[in-house]
């Protein structure tokens, strides 16, 4: 047994919860699944890497001093990338490890991307985003003298979601497939937990899984079986735009678009104990699952097909 901190059922002791060792490794044809293991007071990720190497004229690893170079270099050789001084870096993308944070640079286009929970967007969002009132919190299911759900985040990206269901008191795993956005994730988190008023509120649960999530969902067995599984699926943008968020703009340049939602959300309806969530753009068709959502739920710009258990 391996003990993590603060998860979903209790605590044992002041800090640790055990929980089943994970899966051994494997390799899989075309893809190398590496395991990695991190823990620390608060909060814990359990890592398995799915990852196809990605070509080296589109991402690198790169370091901005030589104080950073062990790290980036270990990333580096865990997904057979190339890695360098930011300054030499030559590729369209580059993960770039940094004496504050972790980030990815568009080298093309001057953009950067971090994850911040406590400041910019996500940190305004949880001051001034509405709280039980808000759209999404409607959506899975948050209702005045009834139980707080559990949430599966199965597409985590970078957490701006599954922070705010906890923000809502929900325990919250998040599923990121791509190591380098979990690495983002990851890293932002731990960062958070600098923060009190983070520390307090991820403390019903903030677990971070960095592996595929259809694979996850169908293994849950009926103790783990989460209240809500909710899904953000990225599609390719239609047309380019400046109105597009920079963060989408190197998301989508990095994953291009999931190919495997439908069979996510039918592994999904059969795993989840109360609701499915599926986050999609106003005016977007719904999937086609040969299963209509139950209700919708609908904002300034974003829909909530809610399909209920």
């Amino acid at each position: 047994m391996i003990g993590f901190p603060l998860r979903k059922r209790g605590i044992e002791g002041d800090f640790f919860q055990p929980i089943k060792s994970p899966p051994t490794p494997l390799f899989l044809r075309g893809e190398l699944l590496l395991y990695i293991q991190y823990w620390c007071l608060m909060p814990n990720l359990i890592t398995i890497y799915p990852m196809k190497t990605p070509p080296p004229q589109l991402l690198s690893i790169s370091y901005a001093h030589q104080a950073q170079k062990s790290l980036a270099q270990a990333f580096a050789d865990a997904h057979q990338l190339p890695c360098q001084l930011l300054s030499k870096a030559q590729s369209e993308l580059t993960l770039n490890f940094t004496e504050m944070q972790l980030e990815i640079i568009d080298l093309q286009n001057n953009m950067r991307l971090s994850v911040d929970f406590i400041g910019g967007s996500t940190g305004h969002r949880k001051k001034y985003g509405g709280g039980k009132g808000q759209t999404i919190a409607k959506a899975i299911g948050i209702k005045q003298g009834k139980p707080i759900p559990s949430v599966l985040d199965a597409t985590a990206g970078l957490g701006k979601d599954a922070y705010v269901f906890a923000c809502l008191g929900c325990p919250v795993t998040l599923i990121e497939r791509s190591p380098i956005v979990a690495a983002l994730l990851k890293d932002g988190i731990e960062r958070g937990t600098l923060n009190i008023e983070f520390s307090a509120t991820i403390a019903n649960g903030f677990t971070l899984l960095n592996t595929d999530a259809l694979q996850y969902i169908q293994a849950l067995d009926e103790e783990q079986r989460p209240d809500v599984i909710y899904l953000d699926p990225m599609y390719p943008e239609k047309k380019k735009s400046a109105s597009v968020k920079k963060s989408m703009q190197i998301l989508q340049k990095l994953l291009g678009q999931d190919l495997d939602t439908d069979e996510i959300l039918l592994a999904a309806l059969q795993k989840a104990r109360k609701r499915v969530v599926v986050k999609r753009p106003k005016g977007a068709a719904q999937l086609q699952v040969g299963q209509s959502p139950t209700l919708s739920y609908e904002s300034k710009a974003t829909r909530y097909d809610v399909y209920i258990i």
